[in-house]
Parts: structure tokens; sequence; C-alpha cells
């Protein structure tokens, strides 16, 4: 049986003027215009005849599909919609196989609010607009198109800027779900700002806490926060209510930006010291980015790098970014001034201090047999300690470096990666 588009809209418009009552009333006729079709091999095989729990393909929408398609012809789907009138549900059109296998996407989103229930016809049309079959098809989605308690945010809003540090964030929801609130922390970790319980009334409010921002970040200028709100009711996740992300700005850091600070201790000392593991340069720092990798370079009174042996593996500390160890060199020392550099990897802050090496006293020489020769301090050539790292000397002008207790530092962040 053949009709067009014009005769059955003009029935499914009266039928649909009748208002939701009538929904009982189309299932009979549509299952007749099945029976006269029995032995056409259009087919509709997903969703089957009153299936429960049709995923959702896409929000608001369930994927079709079928057998039977001729060459030519397309699938559209007729459903009652919350006012009861009908609705093409197709989205995106459809797609033909050779052996006529068919699939569909359909978009449910004009259905009442909480409804599940889709009362349907999925029907065969030709190119001119005719309905060359049809199938009635009633199935329940697993989700609510327009659910009754939607889960949404509505403070913030996507790019509001916040003045207090604190925020109070509410939305919607289902009552009793439960709330939580993350974002991205110092560390590279993830935090929980809050958590709350949607009231009876379908509302939450909850106060918030992103004291683990990293130091200066969470402004407009550092990119902001992206808060994570997740909805979940009695430890499962509710259908349908998607995590909801949302991009916001603190007027001022909630973490106020810790001062870059490199300092030496001492700024001058011997070059017995400087070589002697024991002694050595205390270097501390702060102000980086926590657990950032950290980068050392050193530059001798000549004006060349001096290679940094076990300065691969540095990191700042995981809370507050700060750095301490101590500093020795090897090898032909040269005196004058050297300046340490440290530039964090992530946050790209880099800080510079100068140290001095000065020559070994000489200690003055009886004179005696040796004919009242001198004998000369020592030239600083000591060894490195026992540590796993080989200084690796620049020749007789440059001296390696060992940042002491490196190894175990890097074991430690290794370790705790």
């Amino acid at each position: 049986m053949r009709t067009s588009h014009s005769t059955r809209r003009s029935l499914s418009s009266r039928l649909a003027f009748i208002g939701t009552a009538a929904v009982l009333a189309v299932v009979p006729v549509l299952a007749s215009a099945a029976a006269a079709n029995a032995d056409d091999s259009f087919a509709v095989t997903t969703p089957s005849q009153g299936q429960v729990d049709v995923p959702e393909y896409l929000p608001n929408t369930a994927q079709f599909a079928g057998a039977g398609l001729s060459a030519g012809n397309h699938v559209d789907v007729q459903y009652v919609t919350g006012d009861g009138s009908l609705h093409t549900a197709i989205y995106g059109g459809n797609t033909r196989a050779d052996d006529g296998s068919w699939t569909a996407v359909a978009n449910f989103d004009l259905l009442g609010v909480g409804q599940t229930q889709v009362i349907s016809t999925v029907e065969e049309v030709a190119a001119d607009g005719t309905v060359v079959q049809s199938r009635p098809l009633v199935f329940t989605l697993a989700v609510a198109p327009n659910p009754a308690n939607p889960f949404t945010v509505t403070t913030p809003y996507v790019t509001e800027t916040i003045d207090s540090a604190t925020p109070t964030f509410t939305g919607t929801g289902e009552p009793g779900a439960e709330i939580v609130i993350t974002y991205g922390a110092r560390s590279l970790t993830t935090a929980e700002a809050g958590r709350g319980i949607v009231g009876a009334d379908g509302t939450f409010s909850i106060v918030t806490d992103f004291s683990r921002l990293e130091p200066g970040a969470g402004t407009q200028a550092q990119g902001g926060v992206g808060a994570i709100f997740t909805e979940t009711l009695n430890g499962e996740a509710v259908p349908g209510a998607d995590q909801q992300s949302i991009l916001f700005y603190f007027a001022e850091a909630p973490v106020p930006l810790i001062p870059l600070t490199l300092t030496v201790d001492p700024s001058s000392l011997t070059v017995a010291d400087v070589t002697d593991p024991d002694k050595g340069v205390a270097i501390t720092a702060t102000g980086f980015s926590p657990n950032e990798g950290l980068t050392a370079t050193l530059t001798g009174p000549d004006g060349v790098a001096v290679e940094l042996s076990g300065a691969g593996g540095l990191f700042a500390d995981d809370e507050d970014g700060s750095f301490a160890d101590r500093l020795t060199l090897s090898g032909d020392v040269l005196t004058g001034e050297y300046t340490l550099t440290l530039s964090g990897n992530r946050s790209a802050r880099i800080i510079s201090t100068e140290f001095t090496v000065v020559a070994n006293p000489v200690t003055p020489v009886t004179p005696g047999g040796n004919g009242g020769n001198a004998v000369p301090a020592p030239t600083g050539s000591g060894q490195l300690a026992n540590t796993g790292f080989d200084a690796a000397p620049l020749g007789a002008l440059a001296g390696g470096l060992l940042l002491a207790g490196l190894v175990v530092a890097a074991l430690r962040r290794r370790a705790h990666v």
C-alpha cells in the first residue's frame, strides 16, 4: 500500500489533535498498517518492538537499523511528541548498503518532561515523498531527552570572574544525588573543591575550596580554572547526567604566587672548600611550580659553561615548589665568579645568582734543607664522592660539577612518579 506524505500527515494531524489521549488509539492503526504489509521486505531490527532501555547514541537520540530498503528510497521516523503532535525524528539522514540494510539516527528531543516511552512509525519513503511501507514501533529510551530533574550548573557560568577565594557553586539535579566538584591541582594532580547533596527541590549549593591550586594559578592571565561537576546516585552515575565542565576565573589567585628566590651559602669560598663533598655551596630556591622539573646551568669565571654532572633529575618540592641541594666542583677549578641559573621546565620561571671561588691560602714554610722553596697549595683537583655520578672535566680550565644529593633526589622522584 502506498500513501502520500500529505495524506498520511493529514491523518496524523487529526490523531495528534486529540492530544496524548490519542496515543493508545494510534498503536492499533499502526499495527493494522504493519499487518497489511506483512509480506513486504522492509524491516526494523533496532530498536526492537517493545525494547526497553534503548541506549542513548548522542544526546536525545537513538540509533536505528534495519533491512529491505529499496535503492533510491530513504527511512523516516515519525513519533508522538510531548504535546501529542507528530514530529519527524530522523537526524542527519540515513545510510543504505548494497544489500538493502540501513542505519539512521533519530532525535526525540520533543518528548515530554521525564518521558522515555517512544510511540513511532518507521517508514520507507520514495524519492517523490510517497510512503512505500511503514512499521509501527514502540520502545523505551534509557535516558529521558528532557529529564524531570536535569543536571545543570547555574553558577559559575562559563568564563565568569569570581571575587571570592571560596565561591559557592549552585545548580540543579536529581533529588538525593551527590554532586562532586574537582579541578586540576598542583603537582599535576586532581583535587576536590567540594561536594554536596541535591535537595528535595532539585537544587544544590556547595561552598568550594581551591587551595590546592598551584601558587599564582586561577586568574584569567593564567588560564583560569576548569571545574568538573559530576552527579551520582547511590554510587552510580545518573543516566543522562553527563559531566559538566565549567571554565571560570578568579579575580585574584586563591594561592598567592611565591616569590622567586635563589640563594647560595657561602657566597665566597676557597677552592678547597668548593671541592670538599662535605662542604661546597648550599643552594636554596623558592617560587617554582610544585613538582616541576628544573634545569640548572653553571657558567665559570671565563664565561664558559661548566658541565653539570647529575643535573638531569632535578625537581621542585611537591607542595611549595622550593628546591634545596649542595653543589661541589671537581677537577682543575678556576678561581673567580661563577653564575648559577635555575629554570622551571613548566613554569618557565628563571633566576640566577653568583658565588666566588678564591685561591687556597698559602701556608708560610720555614726555610730548611729544601733551599727555602715554599710548598705550593693544593689546586683543588679533588675526587667526586661515590654517588654514582662521574665528573666530566672540560680540561684544564673547566671543572665538573656535582649537585650533592641529586642522585638521591632523582631516585626519590622516580620512585614517587
